[in-house]
């Protein structure tokens, strides 16, 4: 018989031999022993968890020869047969290469006979994501109305990607996927099948690479044994997989620790000198950050930490040289620079700068400190807070240094925001937003008082000659000019250079000393009148009459 690899040759044949869906294998026990087999499942989850084995073993216990049976014997035809894939009565279909609606046709024509010799017929599709929507379609009539003796298994890693009128007539399990420990567990026991030596520490390393896939972990134990024969050390593995070592990531937390820029940028020359992986670096650096955070808030002796035994003690007391905060700042940071490696060119730039953060990422004042320190109303010890953290040792968690220096900010007094004394309803305010109506306009008195206290109290701006005025008077061309100040800055700029004041119909202009319009205001009647004596026109009055009864004897608008 051919070489079989270990994957293959160590594969489970019952329930029980899967590892870590319990959730799934004890529903189907029961199932089995009760008789309440459903005619179609999904099996979901990442690879290499087990989705199609349990099909398999499904398959098996449902025609085994002492079955229907939790426990197949393994040793029967019928199981010899489907474990080597040569049964007529279980069809695999690869639902990636066989996803048109001609080969679901096939199939449907194919599930209506009687099982060859088997008790049941298992047709198992997988990838079934990978179906069309016509051969989904076609699927639906047969995954209802199945004939008997049928059983339909779907294996995917997307099992949103399936129509929901698949999802709703069939059963799914989701295979979940495997912790550090599971893995090494099983790997511990494969090697002791194989006579394999291998080490705590390299067994580690092909159990975080595995990522929760028991497939991939046993494929890079395969070829770790190609590489280093029937004795596995720890180093050799990590040079194979290009991990880093331990004492790297030990040399990068000391350096984090002691604020040592320099260590932090050798490693990264090391590094490419030997033409390691440096998003790899950053990744395990990301691992090694989450044992320490974990070590740091749950003890070093926690289940979530991906580790042997032999690493814990390290793990502690690397962690107890910083605090929660600090290891979680790192985290970020780590996972940022992983980002840039991803996405940017320059990876050796982008990495370097991520260590100078976290060299750095110690020196900074917690937001909480920063926070408490504003709410005390006392700014200058933020500042004194930051000074000190720099000055302190890198990677001790300094508590806020309270400073008795006085505050800068205390002693400038408050300005109060000027506001304006006078409001007038002018037609630049109608012109500049509609709301300004709303406005209450002050009785014409007081408007003339505000403005004569605030003429004598600013200096005139005028161009120094003195302001001329045709079919106006002076007073009005003051209380005009008041008015456009304290409404529009812009414009009262403008008339300030003006010499002379011009009324002809229903316009008014000013004109500068060089004898052009420094601006030219149009007013209706009713808005001139109001502007300079503050009255109102009566509801449908005329606006010329208006302006008669406002102003008898003195100069018109219209």
């Amino acid at each position: 018989m051919s070489y079989q690899v270990i994957a293959r040759k160590w594969r489970p044949q019952t329930f029980d031999d899967l590892v870590g869906q319990q959730h799934v294998t004890g529903t189907l026990k029961n199932a089995i022993k009760n008789d309440r087999v459903a005619h179609a499942y999904i099996f979901s989850g990442a690879r290499g968890v087990g989705k199609t084995t349990a099909a398999r073993i499904l398959a098996k216990a449902l025609n085994c020869v002492k079955g229907p049976t939790a426990t197949p014997c393994g040793e029967c035809d019928s199981c010899k047969e489907i474990a080597a894939g040569t049964s007529l009565d279980v069809i695999e279909i690869d639902a990636a290469s066989n996803r048109g609606i001609d080969q679901i046709r096939e199939l449907r024509e194919m599930v209506r006979y009687a099982p060859a010799a088997s008790r049941s017929k298992v047709v198992i599709l997988d990838e079934a994501h990978m179906l069309t929507g016509e051969a989904s379609n076609a699927l639906l009539k047969t995954l209802e109305e199945p004939p008997d003796r049928v059983i339909f298994v779907m294996a995917t890693t997307q099992p949103e990607d399936l129509v929901d009128t698949i999802r709703s007539r069939s059963q799914h399990f989701h295979f979940r996927a495997l912790t550090f420990a599971e893995i090494a567990g099983r790997l511990e026991e494969i090697a002791k099948k194989e006579n394999l030596k291998i080490e705590p520490g390299a067994m580690a390393v092909i159990a975080r690479m595995a990522e929760g896939s028991l497939r991939d972990a046993l494929s890079l134990l395969e070829q770790a044994r190609a590489y280093c024969g029937d004795t596995i050390p720890d180093k050799e593995v990590r040079e194979l997989l290009g991990v880093v070592p331990d004492d790297a990531l030990e040399e990068l937390v000391g350096a984090i620790s002691e604020g040592s820029a320099d260590r932090a940028l050798g490693l990264v020359h090391t590094f490419q000198k030997e033409g390691r992986n440096l998003q790899h670096f950053c990744r395990e650096a990301i691992r090694h950050m989450r044992n320490l955070l974990i070590a740091r808030t749950c003890g070093a002796d926690s289940d979530l930490i991906a580790a042997t035994p032999d690493q814990r003690p390290a793990l502690a007391k690397a962690a107890e040289l910083f605090s929660e905060e600090d290891l979680t700042r790192f985290f970020q940071i780590l996972l940022q620079t992983d980002d840039d490696l991803r996405r940017k060119p320059d990876p050796r730039v982008h990495l370097e700068m991520g260590l100078l953060r976290l060299i750095n990422a110690a020196r900074l004042a917690p937001l909480e400190e920063l926070l408490a320190e504003l709410k005390s109303g006392a700014p200058g010890s933020v500042s004194n807070t930051g000074v000190a953290r720099s000055a302190a040792p890198a990677g001790v968690s300094t508590p806020a240094a309270k400073s008795a220096a006085p505050s800068y900010a205390a002693a400038i007094p408050a300005q109060p925001k000027a506001e304006s004394k006078a409001r007038f309803s002018s037609p630049f305010s109608a012109q500049v937003s509609a709301p300004a109506a709303a406005v209450a306009v002050p009785a014409p008195a007081e408007v003339k008082q505000e403005v004569e206290a605030e003429e004598s109290a600013i200096p005139a701006k005028s161009n120094g000659a003195a302001v001329q005025a045709a079919g106006i008077s002076q007073e009005h061309v003051a209380e005009i000019k008041a008015a456009i100040q304290a409404q529009q800055k812009f414009l009262g700029e403008l008339v300030e250079q003006s010499s002379r004041w011009e009324l002809e119909g229903a316009e008014l202009r000013p004109v500068g000393t060089g004898g052009r319009g420094a601006a030219n205001l149009f007013f209706a009647g009713e808005a001139a009148v109001r502007g300079i004596d503050g009255r109102e026109r009566d509801a449908g009055e005329d606006p010329c009459h208006f302006e008669q009864r406002a102003r008898p004897g003195g100069a018109r608008l219209c």
